[in-house]
């Protein structure tokens, strides 16, 4: 089994007793989802009808602010997994567990068809990602929620600029000693320089988080959803967007993003200066992905392509 970081294992006759005591009928089946990053995932098996299982690796956590944001997204239409059963505390696991509906088929990074059909898709995902990212919360980073308030989205810090600067400071030493060249660094703080005013962001919007092909759902090439809240914070409008980017090509091996662009554009008009405030929010998300990934794991593909978008962004904002 596949062990998250941190995290002390789930018994497996456990999860198959949980599933069990609310999946009775005789037919039921459980296997685990070896995709999982911040969770433990279970596809359940009932009655001809797919679930998933959640179950957090913390026993302190909860998802009550995922709940609270799919619960509305679903109020708008917006296409994302409908929350059928959870529990703050488990007790048989000793953890909390959420389980939710299937979106059917299967995630566009696994999906082959022509470079028309994939866009189509995206598409209409930049459409949904647009609603998404409409939906107010008061403060930005990490969303929380009050049980006693759950259709209320807060977030942790009550300015943008506390939270893009909360790890920065660590970042940056890491990438300069370990990473970048000492010219290379000095054009990145020229940028963080000029661009500092776009960490004035007066209302802060619900983000996915984690918005990549991985997570845009297809069946038989007709567009299904999005799925994976598990990484939702508040920000500006543009993260997701500019998340995307980051990873845009590498599964499928073609760039998607214009597409989402497109759809997204649809929905909600892109700002003024769209293409500055992109760029510099894709060097915001780099600054940290980058610093914790060559910290955790040895360097792959996607961590050379975010390195190089990142020289990208740095010349073209210079």
């Amino acid at each position: 089994m596949m062990q998250l970081p941190n995290a002390r294992p789930v018994d497996r006759q456990r999860v198959e007793a949980v599933v069990k005591r609310l999946f009775p009928a005789k037919d039921t089946q459980v296997e685990r989802v070896m995709s999982g990053i911040s969770t433990y995932v279970y596809r359940i098996l009932s009655r001809c009808q797919v679930y998933y299982l959640r179950i957090l690796p913390d026993a302190e956590a909860s998802f009550t602010p995922e709940i609270a944001a799919l619960t509305q997204l679903r109020q708008h239409q917006i296409h994302v997994p409908e929350i059928i059963h959870y529990e703050d505390y488990n007790k048989l696991l000793g953890r909390p567990i959420m389980i939710e509906t299937e979106i059917k088929g299967l995630a566009l990074s696994s999906s082959s068809f022509p470079r028309e059909l994939h866009e189509r898709i995206v598409l209409e995902a930049g459409r949904d990602l647009a609603r998404i990212n409409s939906l107010p919360v008061e403060g930005f980073g990490w969303v929380k929620v009050k049980r006693a308030q759950p259709a209320r989205l807060r977030a942790k810090w009550p300015t943008f600029r506390a939270f893009a600067l909360e790890s920065r400071q660590a970042d940056l030493t890491y990438l300069r000693m370990h990473i970048l060249k000492p010219w290379e660094f000095a054009r990145l703080e020229r940028v963080l320089s000029r661009y500092d005013a776009l960490l004035e962001i007066e209302q802060g919007y619900l983000a996915h988080g984690d918005f990549d092909s991985t997570h845009i759902f297809q069946e038989r090439g007709r567009y299904t959803g999005i799925i994976d809240f598990g990484e939702i914070r508040s920000t500006g409008r543009c993260y997701d967007l500019a998340h995307y980017r980051i990873r845009d090509g590498a599964r499928p091996p073609f760039p998607l993003f214009h597409a989402l662009e497109r759809g997204y554009a649809e929905i909600a008009p892109l700002p003024p200066a769209y293409e500055q405030i992109l760029r510099f929010t894709s060097v915001l998300i780099n600054l940290r992905a980058l610093a914790r990934a060559f910290q955790t794991r040895p360097p792959d593909q996607y961590i050379w392509r975010q390195l190089a978008m990142l020289h990208e962004d740095l010349a073209a904002l210079s």
